[in-house]
């Protein structure tokens, strides 16, 4: 686990369960660069990433522009994984297509056509361990793991049938051979990582979440950011610096924000 979210454990869950951490007054702005988009990431080395329509922005960690990439065919990027900073995955789901691109932000062979893989309607890819990756296609509630070689080594069936009820995902990763289904009306899903149901998280209404070992941060409805311990189930709330924004991550000790056109890198407090 992190250094950074090991310390928050041992402050705010440890000493103080379930009370609300940071005052907004107490983040040190490390930087702020102008910075416009809907979808922000950061990889594990702590370069943070800005999705604008078909634009992908890679940011140097002072906040220095590194690289762009856009491919104009394909539409707008529909969600990017960058767990693996020397192969990102790059999703357009209108097109059904996935890219993978290097650390510079090049193109690493061509682009997944997932309609010749008889796929429908794929909405969620994530990255996955060994250069694999998930996708789940909702016509048939299937998910599916491919292998490097674009083969498929997992296909869980209908999972509407394992859950017993409909399902409507809206987010999917992978961490520490486990993998992570959003469904807001459900909770946080978790399977193995041979697919197998495992439990249901109870954290409802999540519109974006962040895994870490045996951490899961995430956003629902309110101004907090929430860290929820997977073993000892308790949580904390974080008071974030910035209440109006379009997305956040947490990487490296860092809390990166994106609102206003703009994109800001928090230090946390403590550290």
């Amino acid at each position: 686990m992190p250094i950074f979210l090991s310390g928050l454990l041992l402050l705010y869950l440890g000493l103080f369960p379930g009370s609300i951490m940071a005052p907004s007054e107490e983040w040190q702005i490390l930087w702020k660069v102008q910075a416009k988009g809907t979808d922000m990431y950061a990889d594990n080395l702590g370069n943070p990433f800005v999705v604008n329509g078909d634009e992908l922005i890679k940011l140097r960690d002072d906040g220095q522009l590194f690289r762009r990439y856009s491919n104009k065919t394909l539409g707008h990027i529909s969600s990017v994984d960058v767990s693996n900073p020397l192969k990102i995955l790059v999703f357009y789901k209108d097109f059904s297509r996935i890219v993978f691109l290097d650390n510079t932000l090049s193109e690493n062979g061509t682009a997944i056509n997932l309609d010749e893989r008889d796929l429908e309607q794929t909405s969620l890819v994530c990255t996955s361990y060994d250069n694999g990756f998930w996708l789940f296609e909702p016509v048939h509630f299937r998910l599916i793991r491919f292998n490097q070689h674009l083969q498929e080594s997992v296909r869980v069936l209908n999972l509407n049938q394992v859950l017993n009820g409909p399902l409507q995902p809206i987010a999917l990763c992978e961490n520490e051979n486990r993998l992570f289904m959003n469904d807001p009306q459900r909770g946080i899903i978790l399977f193995d990582v041979f697919g197998t149901y495992v439990k249901t998280i109870p954290l409802k209404g999540v519109r974006k979440f962040q895994v870490t070992g045996d951490i899961i941060i995430y956003a629902d409805q309110d101004e907090f950011l929430k860290i929820f311990n997977l073993k000892t189930l308790q949580q904390t709330r974080i008071e974030l610096p910035i209440q109006m924004y379009a997305d956040w991550q947490f990487e490296k000790e860092r809390l990166y924000m994106l609102a206003n056109d703009s994109l800001t890198a928090f230090k946390a407090p403590g550290f």
